[in-house]
């Protein structure tokens, strides 16, 4: 299938600051806490973490695009950037209870096809954005899930930040994984896609080589477009900065606490 490059395009809705504003939240919200829950593993409290650092704008960038009434994500415990982005409490995602959060943190493609299938059935309109990868099942599973959502026309969004998305059996939209803007909107072009029930759909992120950084930062990039925007200034950005600091706080109070 031919992939598609997309970019943000900047100024077609009215609300595009105060979305950037969300994302920029967001991603440093993550950021954050990723960072506090490294040192968490390190002293033994969290050792299953596994670091989001980098890949933050793929998560919040595709999560914000959902209707929350109705689409639901299918996020492994390594991508804590969707259930935050999807209002799970930012604490709670990365401290040592994930149970806590329930299914939404189970992360199965083979669960997000069979919930796709009965909002199908339901005809709700819903859709399921199921990320592939580590923690989503194995390769076996995902041929099959895949294969089953092809088979039935399934609303269900795929989302990877592989960049190696040739021989695909499915359509493809080709985004920046750096830009949490273009990753929504690439997000919103997948879920009219699968809306119009024209079956499953991949969104794949390329995400920069190491040499690119700083430059190409997810939260750097999003800064980059926001100050463009005139909407803020570094007073927004120390506030979300103090934000997300007693936010790690709380978290490692919870975690060193065991509750």
């Amino acid at each position: 299938m031919t992939s598609t490059i997309l970019e943000p395009v900047i100024g077609t809705r009215a609300d595009v600051a105060a979305l950037l504003r969300r994302l920029y939240r967001t991603m440093a919200t993550v950021r954050r806490l990723d960072r506090e829950a490294v040192v968490l593993r390190g002293r033994g409290l969290l050792p299953s973490h596994i670091d989001s650092r980098g890949r933050e704008a793929v998560h919040v960038g595709a999560a914000s695009a959902l209707d929350p009434a109705r689409d639901r994500a299918f996020p492994a415990a390594h991508e804590p950037g969707i259930a935050i982005a999807l209002g799970a409490d930012p604490a709670a995602v990365l401290s040592a209870r994930r149970g806590a959060l329930g299914a939404a943190l189970e992360g199965s493609v083979t669960h997000a096809v069979g919930w796709a299938l009965g909002a199908k059935l339901d005809r709700t309109g819903a859709c399921a954005l199921a990320p592939v990868g580590a923690g989503s099942g194995s390769a076996a599973e995902l041929r099959t899930a895949v294969g089953t959502a092809r088979a039935a026309a399934l609303p269900v969004v795929f989302l990877s930040g592989s960049g190696r998305s040739g021989g695909t059996s499915m359509p493809v939209l080709l985004v920046d994984g750096s830009d949490a803007l273009a990753v929504h909107e690439a997000t919103l072009e997948a879920l009219e896609h699968a809306r119009a029930g024209l079956g499953p759909i991949l969104i794949d992120a390329v995400l920069p080589e190491p040499a690119a950084w700083p430059a190409r930062d997810p939260l750097v990039v999003c800064e980059q477009r926001l100050r463009a925007t005139g909407t803020v200034d570094d007073d927004y950005f120390a506030e979300v900065a103090d934000t997300a600091d007693a936010l790690a706080d709380r978290m490692r109070a919870r975690v060193t606490a065991g509750v």
